[in-house]
């Protein structure tokens, strides 16, 4: 088999899978399957076993495409894979042992799995194809762990993933993450974020501080402390 992506575990990636019971963020992946059929039992069994969610429905938000080839021949693997490397997200073909040992077949995709596979090892994947299409350090991006606010672009990704913010979200997450430790009251950032013309009390900040919370915050991500009785920063 001829793939266009580093064996896993090579030279070149000193990341190894998680441990078994390891904390990680969730994931969806997107299931395409050969023929249009159901994925096989196999895949499920080991989707399961990782904690990863799966959709078979193409407009559902997912992570990345996983391409169930677990069963195609060598004309629909390398089709399939071939239209799905062309599309708009990245996507992982999921191959059989005996895919390996088939000469010359050529897989398009970003990355290839084997099913099953090693506890850890499909997360690892999508992280690493996720870091892939995060930007790159350079004047205007602001990183804080798996944060990365780009403003050049107006893009958030967190864990690689796009966040989808409103402008004003996006300011205040913006004033907050370039002066990290910083407290801001609530009568600054109003000032700041919204202008001095705006005649809005200072519940609107709160009010915008918990919307943003709620999209880049959860149970492994914490960014923006409460200073009670004065304001909010940014956490370093």
């Amino acid at each position: 088999m001829v793939a266009d992506v580093e064996p896993f575990g090579g030279a070149s990636s000193p990341d190894e899978p998680e441990p078994a019971g390891a904390p990680g963020p969730a994931y969806t992946v997107s299931v395409v399957c050969e023929g249009g059929g159901m994925p096989s039992a196999d895949l499920i069994a080991c989707l399961r076993d990782e904690g990863v969610a799966y959709t078979l429905d193409d407009d559902e938000p997912a992570d990345i495409r996983l391409l169930d080839l677990t069963s195609a021949d060598r004309g629909s693997a390398e089709g399939l894979s071939k239209r799905e490397a062309a599309g708009p997200r990245p996507a992982i073909a999921a191959i059989s042992w005996e895919h390996l040992g088939a000469p010359d077949l050529r897989i398009h995709t970003k990355d290839v799995i084997v099913v099953p596979w090693r506890l850890g090892e499909l997360r690892l994947r999508i992280r690493r194809l996720q870091a892939a299409r995060e930007p790159a350090d350079e004047p205007g991006v602001i990183r804080s762990n798996d944060l990365v606010i780009d403003t050049n672009r107006y893009d958030v990704h967190l864990a690689g993933r796009p966040v989808l913010l409103t402008f004003k979200e996006y300011e205040l997450l913006k004033l907050l993450a370039s002066n990290p430790g910083r407290v801001y009251n609530r009568e600054a950032l109003l000032e700041q974020v919204w202008g001095y013309h705006y005649f809005g009390g200072t519940r609107t900040v709160d009010v915008h501080v918990r919307r943003l919370r709620s999209k880049i915050e959860d149970a492994t991500h914490t960014f923006i402390d409460t200073v009670w009785n004065v304001g909010y920063r940014f956490h370093t």
